[in-house]
């Protein structure tokens, strides 16, 4: 199968109440603290009742503290490994602070400390980021922080999909830049729906690399009941998040 970064643009306006999503989320995004954990809540939600064959569920305020308790999981994992690695990204800002201090008694030394600082924290920027997409993601379908930090999964996410991932992560950083110039112009309110459109595809992209996972030989998570079940009724037998259906080779 193949990532569709098509579908991925197009996701957020494919259900008849989308602007009832967007302004949802475009409100996650000015809201302090509590904002990011609601709209993780949301689209882990959306997403993995879609692919449980439940339908795409737009965002509804009347929903909002079950999305909050959705959302915890993944943004304290996420945070606490964040906590973890942040000792890296200073050793690796070293070389780039000595270049400071060396530039005047020799340029050639300060150029090749900055170069291998550079360096270095870029190496340290995509290992974050490959420990962070599925770190989050089996901490959110399963509801549970520790099962976010399952070695096998971890290792096994980034050797199969690590390197795609990085790749559209990527292209998403690439558009995200005009698309935020264009919404500044469009009397800044366009910020707002740029910013959630980058969200939104990213997540979509993340769960289309659960897929591609899963069809090279990846364990399932067990997703949680309680996070697919239609609100207000009992929870969903437990069961592991299937795969949407092929792309065209």
């Amino acid at each position: 199968m193949k990532i569709d970064f098509g579908a991925a643009c197009k996701d957020l306006f494919s259900t008849e109440k989308k602007w009832n999503t967007i302004l949802g989320l475009a409100v996650c995004t000015i809201i302090p603290v509590v904002g990011p954990l609601v709209a993780l809540g949301y689209l882990f939600r959306r997403f993995s009742r879609e692919r449980s064959g439940l339908g795409k569920d737009d965002f509804d305020f009347s929903y909002f503290s079950n999305y909050l308790t959705a959302g915890v999981w993944p943004f304290v994992s996420t945070l606490v490994l964040t906590f973890c690695v942040m000792p890296l990204v200073f050793l690796a800002e070293i070389p780039i602070f000595g270049a400071v201090f060396v530039a005047e008694e020799n340029e050639v030394l300060a150029i090749i400390l900055g170069v291998v600082g550079f360096i270095l924290y870029i190496a340290v920027l995509i290992l974050i980021t490959l420990l962070t997409y599925p770190v989050m993601l089996r901490s959110g379908l399963m509801m549970d922080f520790k099962a976010g930090f399952s070695k096998s999964f971890i290792l096994g996410f980034i050797k199969k999909v690590g390197g795609s991932l990085l790749l559209w992560i990527f292209v998403i950083a690439l558009l995200a830049y005009p698309a935020m110039i264009m919404g500044v112009l469009a009397f800044f309110v366009g910020v707002f729906v740029v910013a959630v459109w980058i969200q939104f595809a990213m997540f979509h992209l993340l769960f289309q690399h659960y897929d591609l996972y899963l069809h090279r030989g990846g364990e399932p998570i067990e997703i949680n009941p309680e996070l697919i079940q239609d609100i207000g009724n009992p929870p969903l037998p437990q069961t592991s998040l299937p795969t949407s259906p092929e792309l065209p080779q």
